[in-house]
């Protein structure tokens, strides 16, 4: 077994001085809680990692100029325990509660689940529908995407070698603004997910015109993916169960179209229509309780 180089960097411009400089394979250690499996089960044998736990200020999240700004160090324990995603970011809260036990969602960063790239990344659909931008640095400069164009397949990202996730930014839901997120999983929260889904939905003031709306979905591409067909059944419409039930239809059918001839497909297409149905009825009785204030 070959020696690992380890660097451990206080500072973002010190990592990405170390990153540049060394050439073959390396790794970004973030939480580690995918890193450490793929390394204990031998299917990826570095030359380099490059461990950011001792990064200076990559750990943050942030109110700024009508903006969330989340650092790629933040932890899904960090997330959840905000009580500024809390009260203003239902999508992110929830799904960051659904990730792993405990033990993982305090290791593990939102950084390291976008930059993995799973299909089942729980995060990624809930700031795919708040069209959440990251921000990609190197001792080059900077470039930002929105989240779903850095993905590029499975375990696969546009991020270039000698760069580094360091920043999530999205707008701040407005107040007419109701989101959510739902999964079906094996065993409850310490599952990866079988099959997810993200929405926002953003009415006109004390109404149940759909002024904005943003599906995603998780497990059923190589990864999530928009449903933008669905999001055309309720945008410029009045929010109904029936709409629903039409909308929840068009979900299915882009699992179906995502998924292909798979053994999982039958189930995965019931399962679609069931999480999807019970998220945007929750969210109608919650525009509907909005009203009523």
């Amino acid at each position: 077994m070959q020696e690992i180089k380890y660097f451990a960097p206080s500072d973002v411009n010190q990592a990405l001085k170390i990153l540049d400089s060394i050439k073959g394979d390396k790794r970004i250690l973030a939480g580690g809680t995918d890193l450490v499996i793929t390394l204990r089960e031998k299917k990826i044998n570095p030359e380099t990692i490059i461990d950011l736990k001792n990064t200076q200020n990559l750990a943050y999240i942030k109110q700024e100029n009508g903006s969330i700004k989340i650092g790629a160090m933040t932890t899904f324990t960090g997330i959840v325990e905000s009580e500024l995603i809390k009260r203003r970011v239902i999508v992110l809260h929830e799904s960051c509660n659904s990730i792993g036990s405990p033990q993982i969602r305090n290791w593990g960063t939102i950084g390291g689940n976008i930059i993995n790239a799973a299909p089942a990344a729980d995060s990624v659909p809930a700031l795919m529908v708040l069209d959440a931008t990251v921000k990609l640095e190197s001792v080059s400069g900077i470039r930002e995407f929105k989240v779903q164009d850095i993905l590029q397949g499975i375990n696969k990202t546009n991020l270039h070698e000698n760069e580094i996730l360091t920043e999530i930014s999205f707008e701040m839901p407005s107040k007419n603004t109701v989101t959510g997120f739902r999964k079906l999983g094996r065993r409850a929260a310490l599952s990866i997910a079988r099959i997810s889904i993200a929405c926002l939905v953003e009415v006109e003031s004390n109404t149940k015109r759909c002024r904005n709306v943003k599906i995603a979905l998780g497990a059923v591409a190589k990864n999530p993916i928009r449903a933008t067909s669905a999001e055309r059944v309720l945008i410029e419409k009045d929010i109904s169960p029936k709409l629903i039930d039409e909308c929840v239809e068009v979900i299915s059918e882009i699992a179906v179209e995502n998924i292909g001839n798979r053994p999982s497909l039958p189930f995965k297409r019931q399962s679609v229509k069931g999480i999807s149905r019970e998220l945007l009825t929750r969210l109608y009785n919650e525009i509907e309780q909005k009203r009523r204030r």
